[in-house]
């Protein structure tokens, strides 16, 4: 009897090993992952204009040429994607926070016409707006309201960073990302997915523990899910570890988590 269950144990690490225990994917493969629900709207990288915009200003030579080539690309991008921005801002729960975000990605691409006083005031305007979405995101309960304001962080203050460059009002920008950094670290806490846990054990006919299966499980509010697992037979851990981490932001991998993700160790490590 104890030589069969040995062999029965062998069998199922060996199986395990080659990944197909169960539902489990192996270790060290990230789980199945549909095609990304954002995709359209990351296809300018906002991110990577509002550091560039911070380089330009923070990384010495006081902006120029750089800092004017930066702020050119956000309104490039602006304007080449407004009709997908408006379409992710109209989605937004919040009344004010979609009136002030739709009508500055309106007016922006007017930026250039305006006179000194009135893009002061515009950009003050945006500034506030920014400031709103923040606030919004911090009282606001509904994961699917989080998730819709998640993906017009990038593009709301990008608006906001790019128009007090061009209005002369530089001194507020550093601000303006650190707001960006909460604002997406709320996107990441609200947005963090439902995680379980479950160990399945062997043992031999003495009682003695044979193999050990550690499996875990997050579904995100949307209804993806992603799982991964790991093993040990005879106490040792057979392959990579499990990394909980990454299964939960493979299960929110379709939401503005994601982006926001991404987006963070970028944003910090541009803050002046």
């Amino acid at each position: 009897m104890k030589k069969r269950l040995l062999i029965r144990a062998t069998a199922a690490m060996l199986a395990a090993t080659i990944g197909v225990v169960g539902a489990a994917q192996p270790a060290s493969a990230a789980p199945r992952q549909a095609p990304a629900a954002n995709a359209s709207a990351m296809a300018f990288d906002w991110i990577g204009a509002i550091v560039a915009v911070a380089g330009a200003l923070y990384g010495g030579g006081g902006g120029g040429g750089n800092l004017d080539a930066a702020v050119q690309q956000i309104m490039a991008a602006i304007e080449a994607s407004e009709a997908n921005i408006l379409n992710h801002i109209d989605a937004i729960a919040s009344a004010e926070v979609k009136a002030c975000a739709r009508a500055h990605a309106i007016e922006f691409s007017d930026i250039n016409n305006m006179s000194t006083s009135v893009r002061q005031l515009w950009a003050q305007e945006a500034t506030r707006c920014a400031a709103l979405a923040t606030a919004y995101l911090d009282a606001v309960t509904s994961k699917n309201s989080v998730d819709n304001l998640g993906h017009v962080i990038g593009e709301i203050y990008a608006i906001a960073i790019a128009a007090r460059v061009k209005a002369n009002l530089h001194n507020g920008v550093d601000l303006l990302l650190r707001d960006q950094v909460r604002s997406y670290e709320v996107v990441v806490a609200k947005l963090a997915p439902s995680c379980s846990e479950q160990r399945y054990v062997e043992y031999d006919t003495y009682g003695r523990v044979v193999t050990v299966e550690v499996h875990y499980t997050c579904v995100a509010y949307n209804g993806d899910q992603a799982t991964d697992y790991e093993l040990y037979y005879l106490g040792r851990l057979q392959g990579p570890p499990l990394n909980r981490d990454a299964v939960a932001n493979s299960a929110t991998r379709n939401t503005s988590r994601a982006i926001a993700i991404e987006a963070l160790p970028r944003l910090r490590s541009a803050l002046p």
